[in-house]
């Protein structure tokens, strides 16, 4: 099996090195920008509409034109696993002096950031006089973000992948009230070398000087609170490896050797990943050392429910799960550390309020720190509200500062949770080494396919079905062997973590069990918002509330009538929405940096 794997590897990583050398190359640099002229239009409805100016120096006389690069989808941050997404309409190219025919198609960088390119000019003429002008024209959604509750337009204007250098570069950005505090970067990805910037009226103006090849602008303004309507970005899951899957008829004959091939190692995979289980012991229970260990053959849908919270913190529940749920670990934690008495949370009726947050803003405000679990949550508690400063922190909308500490607090948090995962023990047999092999595979196979998309455009789609059951066997097979499988403990709390998914999942008020007058709303909450169940989980908890049989507001919550204030959207799900929009970037206050903003791209000439 090990020679089938490693010939398998070399067949696949040599069409990969034929499809990169097969796929059409841009020009060489050389090319100069003397002047890009960017005017961003926000409109009140969040909707901006973009004109470039760009006088293009060629660096030889056979160039046809140039093509433009646009950011539609990316991470939302560094440590995100949520992307936003932008819309892309109304693009017009024309150009005085030069073809300005456009071709726009759709590629990806890597597995999560995909990008519009519009390729400029027409293959049969070349720029005689080696220089052209060109006014591209479009209109982008969901570009705008919310800082310290006032829109931001945080943007990479000229992207940091030209393949040209850049004279001179003017940004002017028009919106629908008073410009505010404004920021200008400039360099390669990362640089937080500023340019200069000024705001007068509505209007706010950049511009640098001398940019190189790879070096960009990226600008920041914030408006009034309540200016502009829809300025959130639209946050979607990240972008996966299936999703993203492009395929030709060049791969037909490749497809069905790989086809077998992955069928052998996924197979050999699950054999060797089935979880371990105390032999004769019901699901759930955790028998004493020395008892036998048997391979698990317990269908998971007959495990039985579980009236009682795992023997294991809700915000690890996920790892047990195989899920990830990494867009609800920071706000089961928070609640988590509420539910304890580390922390209350004070809500404030705020008409600049997300409706998300049902029109409150709510700030974590310290209480007994000494209470805080040792582990994960102390990480957590340490940079959050660290000793000597423990002062409150806005968790809607936040200002600068305080989404700066909540960026900082969640790091921590990830950070200490996959060591905590790690270090439990309830898993064996998760080396690094499979899963380099087994992500080789789809690696090189992917890249094979998305160098052909670009290479044939749109006519491979009609092959994608055979190469993206290859690629879904590669990717369970690499997912099995790196996870490895679960230990007798490991297999024992998964199923106790099942049995009360589907407690929550089911019970309704009158079939809840615990004593008269426990706040079972905090104490479950955390595990509800973990199987994302919140929702429900409070509607059936707002029943026993109305009814007298638990608290009308929990111990740690202050502010409006708990339940009728989260009527429309419940506290869990808005404390996760709000835990995922503090966790982006933002290029207000001098912190951000060049391409560290929404958008981006590049172009050159062809």
């Amino acid at each position: 099996m090990k020679r089938t794997t490693a010939i398998a590897l070399w067949w696949i990583m040599a069409i990969s090195a034929w499809a990169a050398a097969a796929l059409p190359a841009h020009a060489d640099s050389g090319d100069v920008i003397r002047d890009y002229a960017i005017t961003y239009t926000i409109r009140p409805d969040g909707l901006v509409d973009v004109v470039e100016d760009i006088d293009y120096d060629f660096a030889g006389t056979d160039r046809h034109g140039i093509y433009r690069d646009l950011v539609t989808r990316q991470p939302f941050s560094p440590t995100s696993g949520d992307d936003v997404v932008y819309d892309l309409t109304a693009i017009t190219v024309s150009s005085p002096d030069a073809p300005s025919a456009v071709d726009k198609s759709t590629h990806w960088h890597g597995f999560r950031t995909r990008y519009t390119e519009l390729k400029v000019g027409d293959k049969d003429t070349t720029i005689a006089a080696g220089r052209a002008h060109y006014r591209i024209r479009y209109t982008l959604g969901g570009a705008l973000r919310t800082t310290g509750g006032k829109p931001e337009f945080y943007w990479n204007a000229t992207g940091t992948d030209w393949t040209a250098a850049i004279d001179r570069v003017r940004v002017e950005v028009r919106g629908p009230a008073t410009a505010g505090e404004s920021a200008c970067y400039r360099g390669q990805a990362g640089s937080t070398q500023r340019c200069d910037a000024s705001a007068s009226g509505d209007v706010a103006e950049f511009s640098a000087t001398g940019l190189g090849e790879r070096e960009g602008m990226t600008v920041s303004v914030l408006f009034p609170a309540g200016s502009i309507a829809n300025a959130k970005p639209s946050v979607v899951a990240g972008g996966s490896l299936l999703g993203n899957a492009h395929v030709s008829p060049a791969t037909v004959g490749g497809s069905a050797a790989a086809l077998l091939l992955s069928l052998v190692a996924a197979g050999r995979s699950r054999r060797r990943t089935r979880d371990q289980r105390f032999a004769g012991t019901p699901p759930g229970v955790i028998a004493p050392p020395g008892t036998p260990i048997v391979i698990d053959t317990i269908d998971e849908d007959t495990i039985p429910v579980r009236f009682n919270p795992p023997e294991a913190p809700p915000a690890l529940a996920g790892p047990l799960l195989q899920t990830s749920a990494s867009s609800r670990r920071t706000a089961t934690v928070l609640v988590e550390l509420a539910a304890r008495g580390v922390i209350g949370i004070d809500a404030q009726p705020d008409p600049a309020a997300s409706t998300h947050s049902a029109g409150l803003v709510r700030t974590a405000l310290p209480r007994d720190l000494s209470r805080v679990r040792p582990g994960y949550q102390s990480a957590f508690v340490a940079v959050l509200f660290p000793p000597g400063a423990a002062t409150p922190l806005v968790l809607d909308d936040p200002g600068t500062d305080d989404q700066r500490r909540f960026q900082a607090g969640v790091q921590a948090l990830h950070k200490a949770l996959d060591a905590e995962t790690k270090a439990a023990s309830w898993r064996t047999g998760t080396s690094a080494w499979p899963m380099v092999g087994f992500v080789g595979f789809a690696t090189a196979a992917v890249i094979v396919l998305i160098g052909l998309t670009d290479a044939t455009g749109g006519a491979v789609w009609i092959w994608s079905a055979p190469v993206l059951v290859v690629a879904a066997l590669l990717l369970y097979a690499a997912i099995r062997r790196a996870r490895g499988l679960r230990t007798p403990v490991g297999r024992a709390l998964t199923d106790q973590v099942v049995g009360f998914r589907r407690y929550l999942a089911t019970a309704e008020a009158g079939q809840l069990r615990f004593e008269e007058g426990e706040d079972i709303f905090s104490a479950y909450l955390p595990w509800a918002i973990v199987f994302d169940l919140a929702e429900r989980w409070q509607r059936v908890c707002a029943e026993l509330a109305a009814s007298g049989r638990i608290p009308s507001t929990p111990t740690w919550y202050s502010g409006p009538s708990f339940y009728s204030s989260y009527s429309t959207t419940d506290f869990g799900s808005s404390l996760t929405s709000a835990s995922v929009s503090n966790s982006g970037s933002s290029g207000s206050g001098g912190g951000g940096s060049s391409g560290g903003g929404g958008g981006g791209g590049g172009g050159g000439s062809w």
